[in-house]
């Protein structure tokens, strides 16, 4: 009996040494990323990227239940998380993105193990970028920074992994990007003491074309929705702010020749190295609110605006 509760709590402690060495490896293994058959970067996170049948339900009379079948395809986008070490073949995707909107490329996602072999892939030909997330830029944050860009597939084909290595990155390639590192610029304004930018998405619809003797939709690129802007500012600078609050909102000033233009720059560690920028055109201001503040309290006093922007063009700074 003896032997035997041993012999149970010894496979016991193998099978838990086993998982948590399964674990490890997949903790240590890494996703990939390959544009038009280009340098392979790897990503911070990945999700979605899977194929989905839809299901047509025909009630017959006869029957208690309803008859079901397998009618079209879909494909869910894939939803990477970047920072500023990828290749410059994939900013600029965002940049021709930005710019004209309806430029596709060839995505391959590589799922790799520990020694960077490849176990699996996916393939995604004549993707569309339909988001790109600016994480909330904080001058105030230690967080290394994480742009979440969406992919819209026109279709996804599996690929057996065949071990083969992939090359890893160097270090010095990779650029470190942070959320408290940002400068932005807006007319003749005061932007110096900008302590926020919240998060704010760029979109790109698409439209599906679902032809009767295929199973697979085509897909097409839409309208684009230029996001507006959250930011947060010191006290100090607020009159010149209210300024053009009250001539724009309330005096009703507000033609082409009274928008703004500007950017938003995002920087190296040094605070000197500039990574990306985001150029705005046709800067309005919506509103101009104050922060709630209780008495005696030790803070910054700040105040928020929110801004309208007709175009941005995203460009990368670091080749």
């Amino acid at each position: 009996m003896k032997m035997r509760l041993a012999l149970i709590v010894s496979l016991c402690f193998i099978g838990v040494f086993v998982e948590a060495a399964v674990q490890r490896q997949e903790a240590a293994g890494q996703v990939g990323i390959q544009i038009d058959g280009s340098n392979i970067d790897f990503v911070k996170s990945v999700s979605g990227g899977s194929i989905r049948g839809e299901v047509a339900t025909q009630q017959l009379s006869t029957e208690i239940a309803a008859k079901k079948h397998l009618a079209t395809i879909t494909y869910e986008p894939l939803t990477v998380e970047v920072g500023m070490g990828m290749s410059q073949s994939f900013y600029e995707w965002i940049t021709a993105t930005w710019d004209k909107g309806h430029l596709t490329k060839n995505v391959e996602l590589l799922a790799l193990n520990s020694d960077l072999g490849v176990q699996s892939s996916r393939e995604f030909p004549d993707a569309f970028i339909t988001e790109v997330t600016i994480p909330t830029l904080d001058g105030a944050s230690k967080d290394p920074a994480y742009m979440t860009v969406k992919i819209e597939p026109s279709s996804i084909r599996y690929i057996k992994g065949d071990g083969s290595k992939v090359g890893a990155k160097s270090e010095s390639s990779t650029q470190k990007w942070l959320s408290s590192n940002f400068r932005v610029e807006l007319g003749d304004l005061p932007v110096s003491r900008v302590a926020k930018i919240e998060s704010f998405t760029w979109k790109q619809a698409i439209v599906q074309d679902q032809v009767g003797s295929f199973r697979e939709r085509t897909k097409a690129p839409a309208n684009i929705v230029v996001p507006n802007l959250r930011l947060t500012i010191s006290m100090a600078d607020i009159d010149p702010w209210m300024d053009w609050h009250k001539s724009f909102v309330i005096d009703g000033k507000a033609s082409d020749a009274d928008e703004l233009a500007g950017s938003i720059t995002f920087l190296g560690p040094d605070l000197v190295a500039e990574l990306a920028t985001i150029e705005l055109s046709h800067v309005g201001i919506i509103s101009l609110e104050t922060e709630s503040s209780a008495a005696n309290k030790e803070a910054v006093a700040r105040f928020t605006v929110e801004l309208y922007v007709e175009k941005m063009a995203f460009s990368h700074n670091v080749k």
